[in-house]
């Protein structure tokens, strides 16, 4: 078994720790650092290769020595070495101050690998330290591997029936103690791109078959008496009114922030201002358009787009400067803070903690051999960042 240092919890669990007067902050994890043989030790550590990536490695990974497989986590598969990583990674989130984790959610049959972290957060006896919500991968509702060609044809009916499976997990979920709520206890369901599951359902000029499944969601949800979903869908496309005013979506926010110019040598600290403009003030302005704030650790994913330029083009965002993360944070959360009527759900969500080869990553990485000291730079920034908010109003004398 690798050894994984243990720290003390550095401050109480979030929902505890910060003044109610602070929106609060969700980080996306999609899961694909378990020891899975083919999601793990293939894709990630594939991606991961090159020593010059070794750095954006997960804390609990390790060097190998060997030249074709350079790094190493978990390849025993073990249940309990995943639940070790899992505990810690809680203990470093919780921390720093995060509230809840949203986790790409696979259903537990047929989970293509993606679920095992998941199971291992709802395992641990920390997990109450930290929130946790689902967002569904509307665009593989209905797979039955895990990559299928584009001009796959769908049974809508088949399609609808899988949806169903998904719910009965989301509803028995959202039971958990832990599970993330907001604005009158309603749990929080992140929808990715609806669009996905809309055309797999067969619907074509509306999304009449889309209001159908997710008010089957909240059907089922409340007939157990865990309260109407707040559904936030993450869009790319310009239907975000449409979904908002048929009771699809509550809110509307995005995966991350992929629409800057693609090149190199990108500054971290455009990012924001390029998301405030291009996302909050044009695409979902207005206040008929309540949103998620969406906010970036990073945006730079060159090792995959070496392997897959066709899927992944060239955004070689550079990494934060000190201060830039904070700053980033900061202005996020001074957002929801100034349009309540805007962010009523009073959250901001960050991609992400662990798209370690994607790009966007606040879980602390692998540190230097022989020790391999977690480096914690990003979360720790994060952490003061939370811990020294005020709201702007309070801070420029308005209150």
């Amino acid at each position: 078994m690798i050894a994984i240092p243990v720290l003390v919890l550095l401050a109480p669990s979030a929902a505890a720790q910060h003044a109610p007067s602070r929106p609060l902050l969700g980080v996306i994890r999609w899961d694909m650092y378990s020891g899975h043989p083919e999601i793990t030790q293939q894709q990630e550590f594939g991606f991961l290769k090159p020593e010059e990536y070794w750095w954006r490695a997960p804390f609990f990974v390790r060097r190998s020595g060997d030249p074709d497989h350079p790094l190493a986590f978990n390849p025993e598969f073990s249940p309990e070495v995943l639940q070790e990583a899992m505990d810690q990674e809680i203990r470093f989130a919780a921390g720093a101050g995060i509230d809840y984790w949203a986790f790409g959610f696979e259903r537990s049959d047929r989970n293509w690998g993606l679920r095992y972290n998941l199971d291992a957060y709802l395992r641990s006896p920390l997990k109450r330290e930290i929130g946790f919500c689902v967002i569904a991968n509307a665009p593989q509702i209905g797979n039955l591997k895990r990559w299928e060609p584009p001009d796959t044809v769908y049974d809508p009916t088949f399609v609808f029936e899988e949806w169903r499976g998904y719910v009965r997990e989301f509803v028995a979920l959202m039971q958990e103690p832990s599970y993330q709520r907001v604005l009158d206890a309603r749990p929080l369901v992140y929808v990715y791109h609806p669009e996905g599951l809309a055309k797999r359902l067969g619907d074509d000029d509306d999304f009449t078959r889309l209001s159908q499944a997710v008010q089957h969601l909240r059907d089922e949800a409340q007939a157990v008496g865990v309260g109407n979903p707040y559904v936030v869908c993450m869009m790319e496309g310009l239907k975000h009114r449409e979904l908002l005013r048929a009771g699809i979506a509550d809110a509307v926010t995005l995966y991350h922030y992929r629409h800057g110019p693609a090149g190199v040598d990108l500054r971290y600290k455009q990012l924001w201002p390029a998301i405030r403009s291009h996302v909050l003030e044009a695409r979902f302005g207005g206040d008929d358009v309540p949103i998620v704030v969406p906010l970036m650790s990073g945006a730079n994913w060159v090792p995959r787009a070496r392997v897959m330029p066709q899927l992944f083009p060239n955004w070689n965002w550079l990494e934060p400067e000190p201060g830039e993360l904070g700053a980033h944070l900061a202005a996020g959360l001074d957002y929801v803070a100034e349009h309540p009527a805007q962010c009523p759900a009073n959250t901001a969500l960050m991609y992400a903690w662990n798209e370690h080869s994607e790009g966007g990553f606040l879980c602390p990485l692998m540190g230097e051999p022989p020790d391999y000291a977690p480096n914690t730079r990003q979360l720790d920034e994060v952490a003061r960042t939370l811990a020294g908010w005020s709201p702007p109003a309070a801070r420029d004398g308005r209150q």
